[in-house]
């Protein structure tokens, strides 16, 4: 599909956007470099991968790009090509050229992260190995440009049952981004987050999640080239009502009256990253309730 100048523009200002898919029935969020051609979207990754997984399972996904004030989010079906799968390298030829554009686009446009690669080969686990590496293709079915905020400095906010190092780098990120499911479709919008006593709280820059339905917070600190130095956490749950956002307000230094509607996450699984060591975890209020329930 073509997409907008205003959409264009955004997608060629920025380097890495958020992937969100359907894992079973809480979303899965996490960044991805990318690159924009012939009506898609082109990304890699590892075969083990959660995502790779999930897609082929259930290839319904979302990619939000965020450009400041603006974002683009774009939505449509993810399409997995295995170079040791031959009914991978069958789609691929009856794709033509676009396959060959899409990898080539890819390439030049993410060579400082391709040289990140080559600097940490050493420190790469097998799985994360280029003869591992499978190629995903995000096929568009909907792009939408999507309000931003601008996002003030923040007091410091722990993310839940994460390690040490990974609460510590991720206290004063002050942009996270929300994920629900709307229309079948995973939907991702920027916002603004807290966290007090184990409670999450957030509030998307547009759009609102229903109280009772699953979702998601993610918080990323990116470098610029680098994978092995890129922290971040995926925060999955269930949405409930939030009793205000006097919390927000506070932590970013704003009037209550300019925090956009505010909802809580009762977090039930948190995946975190540190280079390539990823680890997840259950918080211990999900455990009990999970316990209670049984």
């Amino acid at each position: 599909m073509k997409l907008t100048r205003e959409a264009s523009a955004i997608l060629g200002r920025a380097s890495i956007g958020m992937l969100a898919l359907r894992s079973g029935r809480l979303p899965l969020v996490n960044p991805a470099v990318y690159s924009y051609a012939i009506g898609s979207l082109w990304m890699t990754t590892s075969r083990f991968a959660a995502k790779t997984i999930i897609a082929k399972r259930d290839p319904r996904a979302a990619f939000l790009v965020d450009g400041g004030s603006q974002a683009v989010l774009l939505r449509g079906a993810l399409e997995v090509f295995d170079p040791l799968k031959v009914s991978s390298q069958v789609r691929a030829m009856l794709d033509g050229p676009g396959y060959l554009l899409g990898m080539a686009g890819y390439a030049l446009r993410n060579a400082p992260f391709i040289a990140g690669y080559a600097l940490d080969l050493a420190r790469l686990p097998r799985e994360w190995m280029p003869y591992n590496r499978v190629v995903l293709r995000l096929k568009l079915s909907h792009a939408d440009l999507v309000e931003g905020a601008p996002f003030p400095s923040a007091q410091a906010a722990r993310v839940p049952a994460v390690p040490a190092e990974v609460s510590r780098r991720l206290a004063g990120v002050a942009r996270g981004y929300a994920c629900w499911i709307e229309g079948g479709l995973p939907i991702i919008r920027p916002a603004f987050w807290e966290v007090e006593h184990g409670q999450v709280t957030l509030a998307p820059t547009s759009g609102h999640p229903r109280s009772g339905s699953p979702g998601a917070l993610v918080v990323e600190s990116h470098h610029s080239f680098r994978p092995s130095l890129m922290v971040g956490a995926c925060v999955r749950g269930t949405f409930t009502a939030s009793s205000g956002g006097d919390a927000i307000a506070e932590r970013y230094g704003i009037v209550v009256s300019e925090v956009p509607p505010v909802i809580d996450l009762r977090p039930e699984r948190v995946t975190s990253w540190r280079g390539f060591a990823i680890t997840t975890a259950v918080p211990r209020p999900a455990r009990q309730l999970r316990v209670a329930e049984g």
